[in-house]
């Protein structure tokens, strides 16, 4: 979508719209297909099912849906993070079939997605500064995949949160990092390329031990809530 995929990092983000809402038999027949394209594909899907004309009102105010979260789940439900989908379709989203995203109305709302961002770093991103107060590297996944995952997903998905505050754009988290790169202070280089190799594996590590590496990703997630949200993180 925003022209970055990185191998056995990025999934793909997708939204369906149905011709009415799904009846029971339906429903399961969707979860059918879900469980399919995980038996084909170690690629994680993430998505919602929706009417056409859904994406005309606030997706907020949206009944139950079916929905898929991080491949192995299907859910009906209405997730808050619905916000971003609509405004990142209505950016920089593609058409793979059916009607052209021009010919669609989508709803969007520059203030609530800020709203919901800040909100986010308030809350989600908070408690993970927080959280990194108490973590040593014993609390760390043993499998380096999911290791690695983590660990760049906490330096450059908040990064993403604050490009989008900044710049009023929407754009992936390996771009998100490069950007901050140039707008960071000289304190927070060796953290967001440490984010950068974990992401994409490429270069080498700048750090001799996790715990030093903890400590900077819990410092420079605390600043970037602080600056965010005007409010210190506490622990």
């Amino acid at each position: 979508m925003f022209g970055e995929w990185v191998p056995r990092e990025s999934d793909v983000d997708f939204l369906a719209t149905l011709a009415h809402r799904p009846d029971a038999v339906e429903v399961e027949a969707l979860r059918g297909v879900h469980e399919q394209m995980v038996a084909y594909s170690s690629i994680r899907f993430d998505g919602q099912f929706v009417l056409a004309d859904d994406l005309a009102v606030d997706p907020r105010t949206l009944p139950p849906n079916p929905a898929t979260i991080h491949t192995r789940e299907f859910v009906i439900g209405n997730s808050p993070s619905l916000m971003i989908v609509w405004h990142e379709l209505a950016r920089a989203g593609i058409t793979v079939t059916g009607p052209e995203l021009s010919t669609l109305k989508i709803w969007t709302d520059e203030r609530a997605l800020r709203d919901y961002t800040v909100d986010n770093l308030d809350t989600y991103w908070r408690r993970n500064a927080e959280g990194l107060t108490r973590a040593t590297p014993a609390d760390l996944p043993t499998d380096k995949a999911e290791r690695d995952a983590l660990l760049s997903h906490c330096i450059l998905a908040s990064v993403r949160l604050h490009h989008l505050l900044v710049t009023g754009e929407m754009t992936a988290k390996s771009r998100a990092g490069r950007w901050a790169l140039m707008q960071y202070d000289e304190r927070w280089r060796r953290v967001l390329n440490e984010g950068l190799h974990l992401r994409e594996g490429t270069g080498t590590s700048q750090y001799t031990n996790e715990t030093d590496l903890l400590a900077d990703i819990r410092d420079h997630l605390a600043q970037i809530v602080e600056t965010t949200t005007g409010k210190p993180v506490v622990g």
